[in-house]
């Protein structure tokens, strides 16, 4: 599909015409009320899956380590879900689309470390989730730190659960708050 030059000239100059320090000034600036509501829903969401790993007898201080790094993963996704919900990463589509390709090609790189060795598996996990993440408009960055994570720590199938919990918890609660008109 192309986009005429003049189509083009307008979204530039709609974007030229938007003054980022205005914005700030009006959304953050004046009314502190939006930075502290989505500053304690990131908490609670991160709390509550502190909460679902215990519960899973999952401890994320242990020498295991991947669960450590999974959940590292997931504070930054919760900083973009629900302190910048305007952003094109806050989106729960992409968010969730992520995390599914990152999950799944990094088990698959992990288990491709018995049999290519772990510099290719790597390789190649990093290249095809990159990939897979910009050809289905699905860019979430800490997506990206799960995939890896999987080849590194060679995580097994417990880490698929983890994910999942984790990505639930998270599209659900965002959607909650934007059917509440919480976190718009």
């Amino acid at each position: 599909m192309r986009v005429s030059k003049k189509a083009n000239i307008g979204v530039r100059n709609r974007i030229e015409e938007f003054d980022h320090r205005i914005y700030r000034d009006l959304r953050h600036k004046r009314n502190r009320k939006h930075i502290l509501i989505p500053t304690l829903i990131t908490t609670i969401a991160l709390i509550l899956l502190i909460y679902i790993f215990k519960i899973a007898n999952l401890d994320l201080r242990s020498n295991i380590g991947y669960s450590l790094v999974v959940f590292t993963s997931f504070a930054g996704s919760a900083f973009i879900l629900f302190m910048t919900p305007y952003s094109r990463s806050s989106s729960t589509r992409r968010f969730v689309k992520s995390y599914a390709i990152a999950s799944v090609f990094g088990e698959l790189g992990y288990l491709l470390t018995g049999i290519i060795g772990f510099y290719p598996a790597a390789a190649f996990t990093i290249f095809v989730v990159a990939l897979l993440l910009f050809e289905t408009d699905s860019a979430h960055p800490p997506a990206m730190g799960i995939a890896f994570a999987f080849v590194i720590f060679q995580i097994d199938y417990a880490g698929l659960v983890i994910v999942v919990l984790g990505v639930a918890l998270f599209a659900g609660l965002k959607l909650l708050l934007e059917k509440l008109r919480i976190n718009p």
